[in-house]
């Protein structure tokens, strides 16, 4: 799930706009996810691991540019499946993204965003950091009639990663993606709807995610939909965010994990008397969501 944008930095845009001439402010939106991408990733490779309860896989990770430690997991899973260094991103923030060390070290690929801002910023930062990248940045809303003309590419072109985090409706959304082309799949799920049950919202073009827990899909319900295509969990990020699922072909280089004992919730960011909010309000509005 994407980090809210702070208030401070609302206001200090809103001061900028109003106090300086209209170039000024310009140049202030094209240099600022310049400057703030660079304070961002300059502590270089994190090792932290956020959780006791680890598979092995977990050794590998580390966090350059993505949110939590991914970075580590992607670059363990890719020294292991054959690849031509294709990717497909769906959901990212211009700073942290499962993508951006891909493509600092060669990869080519297309994001995609629903958020103007963000779709912007990347542009900027790839045109500033990474002048050569061959990437395409696409500002749409994902939505099931509309994903895999989204995500086409040529034929006979495979998709060596895809990753999905769009804090809403990923399972129908996955659902829905032809994964015949596809060799890993990164996928976020919500650690707040449990290890034991089948979970999702409806589906809903118009769904705005808050930080109440009601957003998209538990691990158990990703992983039975992800098993009918092919794939298998071989990787559950230390964070409890993110899941990696690799087609079967590819397995056996891995250990597979069952989504019931790998399963992990931190909720990192947020202090105990939050999580429990949130978990209250699970239980309050279980209408809100499917079972399956």
């Amino acid at each position: 799930m994407k980090k809210p944008i702070k208030i401070k930095k609302k206001i200090k845009n809103f001061l900028v706009k109003l106090f300086f001439s209209k170039s000024f402010y310009s140049f202030y939106l094209f240099l600022d996810p310049i400057i703030n991408f660079k304070k961002k990733t300059r502590k270089g490779k994190q090792t932290k691991l956020f959780s006791n309860a680890l598979d092995q896989i977990n050794t590998s990770e580390f966090k350059i540019t993505s949110q939590n430690n991914e970075d580590g997991i992607i670059e363990k899973i890719f020294k292991s499946v054959p690849n031509k260094k294709y990717f497909i991103e769906i959901g990212f923030s211009y700073y942290e993204c499962n993508s951006l060390n891909l493509i600092k070290n060669g990869w080519s690929g297309r994001m995609i965003d629903i958020n103007k801002n963000e779709s912007s910023a990347l542009k900027k930062i790839l045109m500033y950091y990474y002048p050569s990248s061959n990437v395409d940045v696409v500002n749409a809303k994902v939505k099931k009639s509309n994903i895999n003309q989204l995500i086409l590419v040529e034929k006979n072109k495979n998709i060596d990663f895809l990753s999905i985090d769009i804090d809403s409706n990923d399972f129908w959304i996955l659902k829905e993606i032809d994964l015949s082309n596809v060799s890993v799949v990164c996928c976020e799920y919500n650690h707040w709807l449990g290890r034991d049950k089948k979970i999702t919202i409806p589906y809903n073009e118009d769904f705005i995610s808050l930080d109440d827990g009601i957003w998209g899909a538990s691990l158990l319900l990703l992983t039975e939909l992800l098993n009918s295509k092919g794939f298998s969990l071989i990787a559950v990020e230390s964070s409890g965010t993110n899941a990696f699922f690799v087609k079967t072909k590819y397995t056996s280089a891995f250990k597979i994990l069952s989504p019931y004992t790998s399963f992990k919730s931190i909720g990192r960011f947020f202090n105990e008397d939050k999580k429990k909010e949130i978990f209250a309000n699970i239980k309050k509005n279980s209408n809100l969501l499917t079972y399956f």
